[in-house]
């Protein structure tokens, strides 16, 4: 089966490949151009499997195209998207609410798969810059939201959907991190039904001038094929529907009818407020969902937090379908949990997050979704991972492993790291691979001590880590950490001239950092190739560090 337009498609089997019991250490960790080897063997990954069981990780099918396929953006009088007069004044964003917020201008829009029989002539649609702090970016992001349902390049099966995003990728300069977590998430969610977005690159045409390269991501968002749980869409319906949760750092910017806070009890938290994605019809809706989400804290809390060895004297509770907070029949920590929070979609995210040391999850863009509704399951469930250029070695919040040059006085010396005053770079040619590196915190477990309480409250739950080991392991057989390895190699070989071509574009994006919480070396990359060799120097260690820590967990 080619991998030309190798999309995902949960009805077909994909090899679940033994693999070591982690990456190897000693193995070069440089990218080359083995195209063609990686690509017979990523095949031979992904399109057959023997004896597949429920809940199996089968690993995630993504596109290989020897074109990246141009999408081309119209807007109505060549208008730019960040043109002033499209600056909604009644809106604002960041934690100040100090960047504006864009309207939608209308467009058409045109897609050339290159023979892969994905393309669209003139959809009509309206388009927008999205994002936070994405946005006031020179190279900005991109929401699309077409006037009829289309699929795009056959993202999510070929599933036809209103809303799409173009990521601009504008903090990561390997333009990765987005990709390797959204494969790790699809690989290891969509077998327990949990969703996480597909994903491609793609060249951006605005109003016929070029723009770079972008991630063609999902909008995230309830959907049969998204998000699958019901949503209202009347302000007479009722309260028990489904709700699209995120715990967010900006709620403060949203409608007070879409956010509420929470009372962690004095647990470990980044921030007490939430916002509803889905639209709120009234404040019946507001007031339940909001008790919902108070009250199922207050069963994992009371679960994990209180003494219960005398169940007669201190019982464990539960959440009724009317969102109360009652006594219930449970006998371990475990299983009064386990009525109100997946536990597959906890585990999996956990995992998710542990590697890629997301500066973000203790503040904003970390999503649940809730079912209520009569035939719901009344769980919170952990979904739609999202927002990973701030991860994957990208920052140095918290105790995350760390890269730093072993010997800069060699790499000055041998003209691989040049310097500008007190500025260094390496030389265009210079490849990085792992001898170049001292390594640091590899073994860090990061989600259990980040200031998220929905990770960090079961930091002490041995039922908890057995479970994490225990996918950690079916990951490590399905070839999941590998396989995302190999992809930060496939996508920067293959499509090397097109990074080329979008940092001739945008050479600002190169030599800087955004925050004081991204690494220095950061500063130093001049291409999109030595930024991929970082990333999979990391990834690998981080891999390798996480195995280790994990197996000290269970004895």
């Amino acid at each position: 089966m080619s991998l030309s337009s190798c999309v995902k498609d949960n009805n077909d089997e994909k090899s679940s490949t033994p693999e070591d019991s982690s990456i190897q250490s000693d193995a070069t960790s440089s990218l080359s151009s083995e195209s063609s080897d990686q690509i017979s063997s990523s095949q031979d990954v992904s399109s057959s499997v023997q004896d597949v069981k429920e809940n199996d990780i089968k690993l995630h099918k993504y596109s290989l195209s020897e074109k990246l396929p141009e999408i081309s953006i119209n807007t109505e009088g060549g208008m730019a998207l960040d043109d002033p007069s499209l600056i909604d004044p009644s809106s604002h964003k960041g934690s100040k609410g100090e960047l504006p917020v864009y309207n939608y201008v209308g467009a058409t829009i045109n897609v050339n798969s290159f023979g892969e029989g994905y393309d669209i002539n003139d959809a009509v649609s309206q388009v927008k810059v999205r994002g936070n702090y994405t946005s006031s970016y020179d190279k900005k992001p991109i929401r699309i939201k077409f006037n009829k349902k289309q699929s795009m390049l056959g993202l999510n099966n070929g599933n036809k959907f209103k809303s799409w995003v173009l990521l601009a990728e504008w903090k990561d300069t390997s333009m990765l991190r987005n990709t390797i977590a959204s494969f790790i998430g699809n690989s290891m969610m969509e077998s327990e039904g949990h969703f996480a977005s597909d994903f491609r690159p793609v060249k951006v045409y605005l109003n016929g001038e070029y723009n770079g390269v972008y991630n063609l991501v999902e909008q995230q968002q309830i959907d049969p094929d998204r998000i699958n749980i019901p949503e209202s869409k009347l302000p007479t319906d009722g309260v028990k529907t489904g709700y699209f949760i995120e715990y967010d750092g900006y709620y403060k910017n949203e409608p007070s009818i879409q956010t509420f806070t929470l009372n962690y009890s004095g647990q470990n938290s980044g921030n007490a407020g939430y916002t509803v994605t889905n639209d709120i019809m009234n404040q019946e809706q507001h007031d339940f969902v909001s008790n919902c989400m108070q009250n199922i804290w207050n069963v994992v809390y009371d679960a994990i937090k209180r003494n219960h060895d005398d169940l007669t004297i201190n019982p464990f509770h539960t959440l009724t379908s009317d969102g109360e907070y009652v006594v219930d029949t449970s006998t371990s920590v475990e299983e009064a949990i386990s009525k109100v929070i997946d536990i597959d979609s906890l585990v999996d995210m956990f995992i998710l997050h542990d590697i890629s040391e997301d500066r973000d999850i203790g503040f904003s863009s970390f999503n649940f979704s809730l079912d209520m509704s009569e035939a719901g399951d009344r769980k919170l469930t952990y979904v739609s991972p999202w927002d990973f250029d701030y991860a994957y070695g990208n920052s140095t919040w918290g105790n995350a492993l760390s890269l730093n040059l072993a010997s800069q006085s060699s790499m000055l010396n041998s003209g691989r790291l040049l310097r500008n005053g007190m500025e260094y770079k390496f030389s265009n040619d210079c490849i990085l691979d792992k001898s170049d590196f001292k390594i640091s915190n590899s073994t860090t477990l990061y989600s259990s001590t980040t200031d998220n309480p929905w990770f960090n409250i079961f930091a002490k739950e041995e039922w908890f880590w057995k479970k994490v080991v225990n996918r950690w392991e079916m990951a490590k057989d399905a070839g999941v950490f590998t396989e995302a390895s190999k992809l930060i190699t496939l996508y920067t070989d293959k499509y090397s001239a097109d990074y080329e071509e979008n940092a001739a574009k945008w050479p600002q994006s190169f030599g800087i950092t955004l925050s004081g919480y991204q690494p220095n070396i950061v500063k130093y990359f001049a291409n999109q190739r030595q930024a991929a060799e970082y990333l999979k120097i990391w990834f690998e260690a981080r891999i390798n560090g996480l195995d280790s820590a994990y197996k000290s967990k269970v004895k």
